[in-house]
């Protein structure tokens, strides 16, 4: 993909900027990136260089502890951007996530200082970063009713199946220890969790793969 399909590439995957000059200033120091599967885009305390558009794969964005470890906060999607990231550009601050794609990922990548100026300037663009907000923080409150109201086993359940769909997979290349950590648990009881589901023949645990057979709870 060339610098030059920038416009037209906002225009098909972000509605919301398809107004000409928005695209055109964007497109004069915006670059296309086309980004591998487990790439480390941020972490945590980094400055933040670019504001990621994703155009084609998905990108997971969570948030880490001083000892390392890791909650998944949410998946940004093609059309979609980071909200925290954003939210940290905007104040001219250090990165409070980590971002790591999940597949290979093509995005568009704005410079920070240009993503500070353009919401002065373009209606659209304060529009785009608004619903961006919006978008992400339905999701944290799901997340919240999730870990308040549904049992580790039924958020287990949930995780694998939207991790098949986000990757267009059945079989998925995980570690016991990685979906402890999405999930904000213990490895030993992410483990057992997922041994009670191979009993019950909803997946089967391969060495850092989990096969999914059905997941839906047997009767």
């Amino acid at each position: 993909m060339k610098k030059e399909d920038i416009p037209s590439i906002l225009r098909r995957h972000f509605p919301s900027l398809n107004n000409p000059e928005l695209s055109d200033t964007i497109s004069e120091k915006a670059v296309f990136l086309t980004i591998p599967a487990g790439k480390i885009l941020m972490n945590t305390g980094d400055h933040i260089q670019l504001i990621p558009l994703v155009v084609k794969g998905s990108i997971k964005v969570s948030r880490a502890d001083e000892s390392g470890h890791e909650v998944l906060l949410y998946y940004i999607h093609p059309g979609e951007s980071c909200a925290l990231t954003l939210s940290s550009a905007l104040k001219q601050e250090k990165s409070r996530i980590k971002a790591i794609t999940q597949q290979v990922t093509e995005l568009i990548g704005i410079p920070s200082e240009l993503a500070y100026s353009l919401g002065r300037k373009y209606p659209g663009w304060f529009d785009f970063v608004l619903t961006a907000y919006a978008d992400r923080f339905q999701e944290l409150l799901s997340m919240v009713d999730e870990i308040s109201f549904s049992s580790l086993d039924q958020r287990l359940l949930k995780y694998l199946r939207e991790k098949s769909e986000l990757l267009n997979t059945l079989v998925l290349h995980l570690s016991h220890q990685e979906i402890a950590d999405d999930l904000g648990t213990a490895r030993a009881v992410a483990s057992r969790l997922l041994k009670q589901m191979e009993h019950k023949g909803m997946i089967q645990l391969l060495r850092g793969r989990i096969r999914i057979l059905s997941l839906v709870l047997p009767e």
